[in-house]
C-alpha cells in the first residue's frame, strides 16, 4: 500500500479545525513518568508565530536521559521562572481556544502535573486540546492491528513526509510550529 492515504474525511476534518483558529503549544519535560514536569512551553498560531516561548525552572535536576534528548541543562533554567509564573502568563492565551498538540494526551497531562505540583487549579479542557499526532495517523493511514487503530508516528517522520522544512528539534516553540505547518499542509491537500 501507498502511504500515506491521504483519506478526504480526515483532510476535511483538518479544515475544520484549521477554521477554528487554533493555537498549538509543545512542552519539553523533566521525563514522561507521573512525577515528571514541564521546562520549556512554545505557543505559536495557525501561521506559527511565536506567541510564547520560555524555559521554566523545575525546581528539581533535569535528568540527563532528559537533557540528552531536549537538550535543556539545569544551568539553562537556573534563571527562569518557575511553573506558577509561567502558568499565569500561558493560562489566559489557552483559555478558551481550540489547542492543537502533537501528542495531547502527553502534554495535557504534563500540564496537569505541573499545576498539581504546585497545587494550581487547571483550568484547561482536556477537549480544547486537538491531537494533531491521531490526525496524522489517520492521514498517513499505516493500520496497527495490535491497538486495532492507526499506527502513530513521530513528529519528526509526519514533518518529512509532508516535505515539510522545519526540524522536530525537541525546543518548544519549534516542534510547535512544526505541528502548525503540518495541519495546515494536510488541510490543503486535495
Amino acid at each position: 500500500m501507498a502511504y500515506p492515504v491521504a483519506n478526504p474525511k480526515v483532510i476535511q476534518r483538518a479544515r475544520q479545525v484549521l477554521a477554528l483558529n487554533p493555537l498549538f503549544l509543545d512542552t519539553e519535560t523533566t521525563g514522561t513518568g507521573p512525577g515528571d514536569v514541564i521546562i520549556e512551553v512554545g505557543i505559536v498560531d495557525a501561521e506559527g508565530r511565536a506567541l510564547y516561548d520560555k524555559l521554566v525552572n523545575p525546581g528539581v535536576p533535569i535528568p540527563a536521559e532528559s537533557s540528552a534528548v531536549n537538550e535543556i541543562t539545569d544551568d539553562m533554567v537556573v534563571n527562569a521562572d518557575r511553573w506558577p509564573q509561567v502558568w499565569a502568563e500561558i493560562e489566559p492565551i489557552l483559555r478558551d481556544r481550540v489547542i492543537g498538540i502533537y501528542n495531547a494526551d502527553f502534554d495535557m497531562r504534563l500540564i496537569r502535573q505541573s499545576n498539581a505540583a504546585h497545587n494550581i487549579r487547571t483550568g484547561l479542557a482536556d477537549a480544547q486540546a486537538f491531537c494533531v499526532m491521531k490526525l496524522f495517523a489517520a492521514y498517513y493511514g499505516e493500520w496497527n492491528p495490535r491497538y486495532n487503530g492507526f499506527k502513530s508516528q513521530k513528529l519528526e517522520f509526519a514533518g518529512r513526509v509532508c516535505q515539510l522544512d522545519l526540524a522536530n528539534t525537541h525546543h518548544a516553540i519549534d516542534d510547535a510550529r512544526l505541528t502548525a505547518a503540518l495541519l495546515r499542509y494536510i488541510a490543503a491537500r486535495g
